[in-house]
């Protein structure tokens, strides 16, 4: 599948997210549970714009949980085993499909879809998929970039600087579903 291709149906979800009713559908079965994914992002990056574009892999770890009310409460946290100031974690919220900043999340049928608007160039879904009982779940995450452009423009929530991706996949992703509210440990 072409990097460019997906980022269409991806910032077609990104448009479609400002419905209420998707605010509103959780299922009853994913009400009071948690969701826990994780992955790891081999990006062709550079920090700062600054020197050649090298491969990097960037950890990241999503945790979630959707209230009694069907409220989606989310934060992704990303971990860099770089050296000096780009060693280190950083992390995103949201709460729902209205949140300030650049990630929104929302339920849509049996799915939870949190997507990530970089500052300029494309876009990160994580979605996962719950099976009928609710009881356990498979995450996919695509990066991708608008069509024509060459890199993605963001900022690393490690050290803060100037982030370019030039070009991204994802390995390993993993998922996991609870009860309880996994922030309130």
């Amino acid at each position: 599948m072409k990097f460019q291709i997906v980022i269409l149906v991806l910032f077609g979800v990104v448009a479609g997210m400002s419905t209420p009713a998707w605010a509103q559908g959780a299922p009853a079965g994913l009400r009071g549970k948690s969701v826990i994914a994780s992955w790891t992002e081999i990006r062709v990056q550079r920090l700062g714009g600054i020197g050649e574009f090298t491969e990097r892999a960037v950890a990241n770890s999503l945790s979630a949980y959707v209230s009694a009310e069907g409220r989606v409460f989310a934060r992704r946290t990303v971990f860099s085993s770089g050296s000096g100031r780009r060693r280190g974690s950083g992390s995103q919220s949201s709460v729902g499909e209205n949140a300030g900043g650049g990630q929104q999340a929302s339920i849509q049928g049996r799915s939870l879809v949190i997507v990530t608007k970089f500052i300029a160039g494309g876009a990160r879904m994580a979605r996962i998929d719950f099976d009928p009982s609710f009881s356990s779940c498979t995450a996919n995450v695509i990066l991708g970039r608008e069509g024509g452009a060459g890199t993605i423009h963001g900022r690393s929530q490690v050290s803060g600087e100037a982030l370019e991706i030039k070009s991204a996949r994802v390995t390993n992703p993993t998922c996991s579903i609870r009860s309880g509210n996994v922030f309130g440990e």
